[in-house]
């Protein structure tokens, strides 16, 4: 493996499995071998007992993969909630070594490998009754994989905020940051907050940014890839 990013978000919702894709089939465009993991999802659909993730499945068909779903997403809850309350209302363990075996596994067969988080840092995914009830964050399985971080935010209300706390978050435990990509999960409202909150990100923010991405409704492989080609770094992207 050349290299590999963990898609974050300041919160649910941001669009980070697009944005993840639009990667993917940008590195695609460019002649690279990539993977994709959505390494833990809940809200999964339970088709006779088996649990089918619709982001990872998403992210394989834009990686073009031939792999196991078990690889792509091991981990999977039915309800749409945190790992760690999912788990526990289903009777589950959030075993997070099967997430690094997985990733080891694809690691070997591809040149990069883009992981997609749950929620944003801070999401819960399981109690370490062994250290003496602590709790293992989204945030810490980005440090124990060893990728740099890409922070999908939003241009509306709140952005400031949410993508400062979630860059300390990340400061906090020294773990690499690329950049952040700003994402139209909805389409543009061209309010106030839209027009002037990129450059006051810009302007406070001592990270790369890598471009926004517009909302699209026409999700094909080739419209994904062509519009993270024309509106996000992909070079400094692939440079790693």
């Amino acid at each position: 493996m050349k290299g590999g990013y963990f898609i974050t978000g300041t919160d649910t919702g941001v669009g980070k499995t697009i944005v993840t894709a639009a990667i993917l089939r940008s590195f695609i465009k460019k002649g690279l071998k990539v993977g994709a993991m959505k390494a833990i999802e809940t809200g999964c659909l339970n088709k006779d007992g088996i649990l089918l993730p619709s982001d990872g499945m998403f992210l394989r068909d834009m990686a073009e993969m031939s792999d196991s779903i078990d690889l792509i997403t091991p981990l999977r809850f039915e309800n749409p909630l945190s790992p760690f309350v999912a788990a526990k209302l289903e009777n589950l363990e959030v075993e997070i070594d099967r997430v690094f075996k997985a990733f080891d596994a694809l690691r070997k067969k591809y040149d990069f490998i883009v992981v997609e988080g749950v929620g944003g840092l801070m999401v819960p995914l399981r109690k370490e009754e062994k250290k003496k009830a602590t709790f293992y964050f989204v945030r810490d399985l980005i440090k124990e994989l060893g990728l740099s971080a890409i922070i999908i935010t939003k241009p509306t209300l709140g952005t400031l905020n949410h993508t400062i706390l979630t860059i300390e978050a990340l400061k906090s435990k020294k773990i690499p940051i690329k950049g952040y990509i700003i994402n139209f999960s909805e389409p543009a409202k061209n309010d106030i907050a839209e027009k002037t909150n990129p450059e006051a990100l810009r302007e406070l923010l001592d990270i790369s940014f890598l471009g926004i991405m517009p909302y699209l409704s026409d999700l094909n492989k080739d419209t994904i890839g062509e519009t993270a080609i024309k509106n996000l770094d992909i070079e400094s992207l692939i440079s790693g």
